[in-house]
């Protein structure tokens, strides 16, 4: 490496200080979000979140993509959302965004289909539903990656395009899931390098992506409540700066992985946010409510491992107020 190369790559303690100093600046204010760990996060970093299958993983996420970039809009720094799926089609997800966001009322997650099939209902009643869901979800930043496209380098040549096209926003990209990005899902490698060159392209163009992950079975079957609960753990314990899993208490008050045949058939899942691993702040448990016929996540508590902060009265009041039980979430 000659000495000008050197230059171009290397960065002096004051050039450091300075482009920390930008960094600290390009955003002014705290986001808008009901998920705390999210308030104060800078650019360039990689959320990565695990749970059981048909734990509402998705609904999660989707609420969590789209209210950042609702609750953001009017900042000059606005939140930019792309929800990239494999797994689901658009129609799926958009129907999962209608039911969370109460778009419609009296519909939930069972009867949604017929409110928008005219075999069912009137042609002039689907269009009226159709025009509300456009009104009322459609004016906002947001976007979907169609499932035929979703592989490591669209989604960053995405990325990319969407930063030349939006210096000054912040780009939240929600990869559903982290496992389909892989040619071959049992190589090791291959996954340590689909992560490594997606964090590569977050830093390089200052975007965040929340990836969901399987889990190890092994994990679930032994209970391993941290980070190599994740299914190739390896990179992701390296490389993510917030790791999430979906977790419960069981008779014991202990938290677990598992959740019973009884428990998981239930519409109103409690259930826990449980952080194993925090970079850039405080470790926390999030206690929260997934109301599945709502497709929809209350946070009613939270803990930074073992200091309560707020204690619910009841899951029914919980459900009523989980706006109201939102506490700031201070991570300097």
């Amino acid at each position: 490496m000659n000495r000008n190369t050197f230059k171009e790559n290397a960065f002096s303690i004051n050039k450091a200080i300075n482009l920390f100093v930008e960094q600290n600046n390009r955003m002014t204010k705290p986001l808008e979000t009901a998920f705390e760990y999210l308030k104060w996060l800078d650019e360039g970093r990689l959320i990565v979140i695990g749970g059981g299958s048909g734990l509402g993983k998705t609904a999660y996420v989707l609420q969590m993509l789209y209210n950042l970039v609702q609750d953001n809009q009017d900042r000059e720094d606005g939140v930019i959302g792309i929800y990239a799926s494999s797994e689901m089609m658009i129609e799926e997800l958009t129907m999962r965004l209608i039911v969370n966001q109460e778009v419609l009322e009296n519909v939930d997650i069972t009867n949604i289909r017929k409110e928008f099939n005219t075999k069912i209902v009137s042609k002039e009643k689907v269009e009226e539903n159709a025009k509300k869901a456009e009104l009322l979800l459609g004016d906002i930043p947001f976007y979907f990656l169609n499932a035929s496209r979703f592989n490591l380098k669209n989604i960053i040549n995405l990325i990319k395009a969407t930063r030349e096209k939006n210096p000054n926003k912040r780009i939240f990209v929600v990869i559903d899931y982290l496992q389909l990005l892989l040619l071959d899902t049992n190589s090791l490698q291959e996954m340590n390098k689909v992560i490594k060159e997606l964090k590569d392209c977050l830093v390089e163009n200052k975007a965040n992506a929340i990836a969901i992950s399987a889990l190890n079975r092994d994990a679930v079957k032994n209970n391993f409540v941290d980070i190599s609960a994740f299914k190739d753990s390896s990179m992701i314990e390296y490389t993510a700066d917030i790791a999430i899993l979906f977790a419960f208490k069981n008779e014991k008050d202990k938290y677990t992985l598992k959740i019973d045949k009884e428990q998981r058939e239930q519409n109103i899942l409690e259930m826990y946010a449980y952080c194993v691993k925090n970079r850039i702040g405080k470790m926390f448990v999030e206690k929260m409510y997934f109301n599945k016929l709502k497709q929809h996540f209350g946070i009613v508590e939270q803990e930074w491992k073992g200091v309560k902060v707020i204690e619910p009265k009841s899951v029914e009041e919980a459900e009523k107020e989980t706006e109201e039980f939102l506490t700031a979430y201070d991570v300097i």
